[in-house]
């Protein structure tokens, strides 16, 4: 029987490597980060993809991505100054 893959297709910070812009990684090698990391990411892909960031430095997807993945938009709601 043949054995099944999972993954994903995830975008490569051309600082990283210039000449590598997509990469298949298998899930059993993705790791989850010990935290945020809000540092520089540059990719030509970025603005195909999402809107922008939020006000927590998240990237926005496009509505293709999330109707996509059926997954709710999520936006950081704006800091109330007058509270």
């Amino acid at each position: 029987m043949a054995r099944l893959f999972y993954g994903l297709q995830v975008l490569v910070d051309v600082h990283v490597d210039p000449d590598l812009l997509v990469a298949y990684v298998p899930e059993e090698n993705l790791l989850a980060p010990d935290g945020p990391n809000k540092g520089r990411f540059d990719h030509p892909y970025l603005s195909f993809l999402f809107y922008g960031m939020d006000g927590a430095g998240d990237y926005i997807p496009i509505k293709q991505l999330w109707e996509k993945y059926n997954r709710p938009r999520h936006e950081v709601p704006p800091i109330d100054e007058d509270a």
